[in-house]
């Protein structure tokens, strides 16, 4: 009985080492009948924090531990890929960068055409991804979370392949179906307009619960704000009239003195704005600011999109403050400063997909 196998290449986005063991640059032709799953998960820097969720900084960090690969195959009757088999990807686990994986015996594909849907989750994300049946079609693949702030990283990837009795190779590239969202600011006044701040919040007009998995699209189904960033400052301590700052030292984060730093994963959403704003203790607001776009001609309404990075302020490494390469200034921390009235820039790190910059007045 032939062997069949699949070739699944999956990077998201990072450079890091292979071993010898398992090197992808070691390709060998399949055998006759044979296909070959390949899955690498790359690290683009090598020093990530390890906490999945909030978001404090840029690094293009993941935590992929469990991988599945849908096989859904063209079906004349329907004119629809319906999914045909469910792997499980063994041995994978938090680190790893590269992994060869067999399918048994019992579980081959019969020739057809196919798409090929690989999903990468790190072990704790509260994402409900849908059970396919034989009645599923590839592109009702989604991940779902109860409510808007549940987000951690998520990725996928697809490739379309025939299968034949002389096997087949299918390179596939995971990258995140979430958006990140990070706010990074220092000297937010104790006092402003006669009144007493107690809330920094970072507001995005609208939130969806759903993405597809094969397209990355946002999909709604409780339309909502959502404060990305929502920190209280009344427990903070205050010198020459600016609150200190939160201490995040048990995640491992180092900041610039007296800074605020907040962030999240965020389902992609269209056409939303965002408004940056500080706040006394019954919410009301004391001062505003609408969030721009500045790398889309400043502008106030725009969309969030899968694997991009938002960033008011910058912090490049979560570690340091110094962009983690010192004596390079170009990568150093730069909060935005709340005393000063100016536009905020919001910006996308390259290790993501795009940088989006974004300002606020």
């Amino acid at each position: 009985m032939k062997k069949w196998m699949f070739f699944v290449v999956a990077g998201l986005f990072v450079f890091a080492a292979c071993s010898n063991e398992d090197d992808p640059s070691v390709q060998s032709e399949p055998k006759d009948g044979t296909v070959t799953f390949e899955l690498s998960a790359v690290n683009k820097l090598s020093d990530g924090i390890s906490t999945r969720t909030p978001v404090y900084s840029q690094e293009a960090s993941q935590h992929v531990t469990r991988v599945s690969i849908y096989a859904f195959q063209y079906t004349s009757a329907s004119s629809s890929y319906l999914h045909y088999k469910t792997y499980t990807v063994t041995g994978w686990s938090d680190g790893t960068t590269f992994k060869r994986f067999a399918i048994p015996d019992g579980d081959k594909l019969p020739a057809g055409t196919y798409k090929f849907l690989a999903v990468g989750r790190d072990a704790s994300d509260q994402f409900s991804v849908t059970t396919p049946t034989s009645s599923t079609t590839y592109g009702d693949m989604l991940a779902t979370i109860m409510s808007t702030g549940q987000e951690s990283e998520i990725f996928s990837g697809s490739a379309d392949a025939t299968v034949t009795d002389q096997g087949a190779r299918v390179s596939i590239e995971m990258t995140r179906k979430v958006a990140g969202i990070l706010g990074y600011f220092k000297n937010v006044p104790q006092q402003l307009n006669g009144s007493t701040v107690q809330y920094l919040r970072l507001t995005v007009s609208n939130s969806n619960q759903q993405v597809n998995l094969t397209t990355g699209t946002g999909i709604n189904t409780a339309p909502a704000s959502y404060k990305v960033i929502d920190i209280d400052l009344s427990g903070q301590a205050v010198s020459d009239g600016v609150f200190i700052g939160n201490d995040l030292s048990s995640q491992g984060v180092v900041k610039v003195a007296n800074s605020q730093l907040g962030g999240a994963f965020y389902m992609p959403v269209s056409g939303v704005t965002m408004t940056l704003g500080l706040y006394d203790s019954t919410g009301t607001a004391i001062k505003e600011w609408i969030v721009k776009d500045s790398s889309n001609g400043n502008a106030t309404t725009f969309d969030i999109l899968a694997n991009h990075f938002y960033s008011l302020g910058i912090k490049g490494v979560a570690g340091s403050t110094n962009g983690g390469t010192p004596g390079n200034t170009g990568d150093d921390d730069n909060p935005i400063d709340l005393l000063i009235d100016q536009n905020i820039v919001i910006t996308i790190s390259p290790a993501w997909a795009l940088i989006h910059n974004l300002i606020i007045q």
